[in-house]
């Protein structure tokens, strides 16, 4: 058994665009430091959207806007992120042991945790208020695999920001498939 720490992309936001598709309106907000990781936001009547003084500022043919808060006129603002599919540099199956995560959040978060073995787990993360904190989540043994996913999000539109999400992972070196 090998037991490994690594740690998951940094999250932000730097430089905006927005373009029309299958959707009303798709505006993406992209981080170059952290390799490109973008931030979608799907059906936004925005025509522009700027980040200036630590603010999020849009604009549409109806004005400009502050963008804040937990509710868009009374509509809970639900999000999510999702992290890329990984398999930690290591190509071996693998089980997560505990998630050590670095967040602040207004109230309780949703974290799913699933695996190409097709099986899942989700567990609620605790509000944070004062600051990014640490938090150390054990992860079922149930879920194994090589590819891990990470999906994020809100239950009733809170606010929230992630520092740092690390995964400490124990490598199975047999008694599953290798394939």
């Amino acid at each position: 058994m090998i037991t490994i720490n690594t740690t998951f992309p940094p999250l932000s936001a730097l430089i905006y665009g927005r373009f029309k598709g299958l959707f009303t309106n798709v505006t993406l907000q992209t981080n170059l430091k952290a390799k490109n990781a973008t931030t979608q936001f799907l059906n936004c009547p925005f025509e522009s959207i700027a980040k200036f003084n630590h603010e999020i500022l849009v604009a549409s043919e109806d004005g400009l806007f502050l963008q804040n808060g937990n509710l868009d006129d009374t509509d809970n603002i639900n999000s999510y992120f999702e992290i890329i599919t990984t398999d930690f540099g290591v190509p071996n199956i693998k089980r997560l042991r505990f998630l050590y995560l670095s967040y602040e959040a207004s109230e309780d978060l949703k974290l799913t945790v699933s695996t190409e073995q097709e099986v899942s787990d989700t567990y609620t993360i605790p509000a944070r208020l004062f600051g990014q904190q640490g938090y150390r989540l054990p992860v079922s043994r149930k879920l194994y695999g090589r590819y891990w996913t990470l999906k994020i999000s809100n239950l009733t539109g809170s606010d929230f920001s992630f520092d740092e999400i690390k995964a400490l992972l124990t490598v199975l070196s047999h008694g599953h498939n290798q394939n």
